[in-house]
C-alpha cells in the first residue's frame, strides 16, 4: 500500500535533482532516503528512476507517477488545514531560512506553542519559502531581503550586519572595523548554492567590482565556523549567527560598511493578518530585548 511520506520522499527527490540533495533537504540519512524509493518502486513494480552519476533522472512511469503524487500530496495538505477547525488547538505552519531557523525563530514559536501547535520547514533560499506560501504549505515564513509580492503580504521585521569571522592567525590584524575589499585577501570559506548569504555576498562584489577567490563551499555555519577555527579561511556570518559563534579559535570583527547586511522579513498570506500582527509584535519584542 502506498504511504504519503513516501509519495513526499518520491517528489522532494525528483526537485532536488539527486538522493543526496533530497535527503539533506529532508533531514535524513541518504541509505534511509534510498531504501524508501527503492520500496515505492517495488511497491509499484515499475522503475522510476534512472539513477545516473549526475543525479536522476525520471522515467516514463516516473513522469507520470510525478504529476499524480504532487496532485495527492496537495489533496492530503489541504484535507489537514481543513481538519485543524476541530482539533482544540490550530496547528500553524512557520517556516525560515536556517540561519534564522537556528537563532531566532525557536523564540516566536516559544511565545505561540501554548496556543498553537506548530510545523517549523527549513528552507535553504527565500524563493522556496514564499513558493511555500504561495502553494499553501506554509502560513507564514522568515525570510531576507525580501521583495514585494502581490499575492502576499510583507512586513519587515528588523535589520541586521553580516559580520566577518576570521582564525585566530588573524589576530594581528587593526582591530577597528574590516573593509571588504580587505576581507576578500583572506581564503574565503563561503556558503554552498543555493543560499540568500552566498547570493547576497557575491552581488554586493559585483556591484562594488570587487574580485574574490573562492576557497571551500561548506553547507553549514556550524561547519563554516569549524574551518575557520582551524585557520583554513574566512566568511561572513549574519550578526544573528555571530553572536552565537563561542569557539575560541576564530574571532568576529564588524565591516565599516554599515550597509553591508540584510533584512529579515516576514510573508503571510493576506487572510492571516490579524496573528501576523501577533507574530510580528512577538518577534520586535524579542529583538528589542536583545
Amino acid at each position: 500500500m502506498l504511504k504519503l511520506i513516501q509519495l513526499k520522499y518520491f517528489v522532494s527527490t525528483v526537485e532536488a535533482g539527486s538522493v543526496t540533495t533530497a535527503a539533506r533537504n529532508l533531514f535524513i540519512s541518504q541509505p534511509a532516503l534510498s531504501k524508501q524509493l527503492t520500496q515505492l518502486e517495488n511497491e509499484l513494480n515499475c522503475e522510476l528512476f534512472l539513477r545516473k552519476n549526475t543525479g536522476v533522472e525520471l522515467t516514463e512511469a516516473g513522469k507520470y507517477f510525478y504529476e499524480r503524487a504532487i496532485g495527492l500530496i496537495k489533496a492530503a495538505d489541504d484535507l489537514s488545514a481543513e481538519m485543524n477547525q476541530f482539533s482544540k488547538k490550530h496547528t500553524i505552519r512557520i517556516g525560515a531560512l536556517p540561519s534564522i531557523g537556528t537563532h531566532f525563530l525557536p523564540a516566536v514559536v516559544n511565545r505561540l506553542r501554548e496556543e498553537y501547535k506548530i510545523e517549523v520547514l527549513i528552507k535553504d533560499t527565500t524563493e522556496e519559502l514564499v513558493r511555500l506560501v504561495e502553494n499553501n504549505q506554509s502560513d507564514f515564513v522568515f525570510v531576507q531581503d525580501a521583495t514585494s509580492n502581490r499575492n502576499i503580504a510583507m512586513a519587515n521585521i528588523f535589520w541586521e550586519p553580516y559580520d566577518a569571522i576570521l582564525p585566530m592567525s588573524a589576530i594581528s590584524r587593526d582591530e577597528s572595523p574590516l573593509s571588504i575589499t580587505e576581507f576578500v585577501k583572506n581564503q574565503l570559506i563561503i556558503h554552498k548554492h543555493p543560499c540568500d548569504i552566498r547570493s547576497f555576498f557575491e552581488n554586493y562584489c559585483k556591484k562594488n567590482k570587487i574580485n574574490f577567490e573562492l576557497g571551500i563551499e561548506l553547507q553549514t555555519n556550524e561547519s563554516i565556523v569549524a574551518f575557520v577555527s582551524s585557520g583554513l579561511g574566512a566568511s561572513i556570518m549574519p550578526r544573528m549567527v555571530s553572536r552565537n559563534v563561542k569557539d575560541q579559535s576564530a574571532i568576529i570583527m564588524e565591516f565599516a560598511d554599515e550597509q553591508f547586511g540584510r533584512s529579515i522579513d516576514l510573508f503571510y498570506k493576506p487572510s492571516s493578518k490579524k496573528l501576523a500582527k501577533t507574530i510580528i509584535a512577538f518577534s520586535k519584542e524579542y529583538i528589542s530585548e536583545r
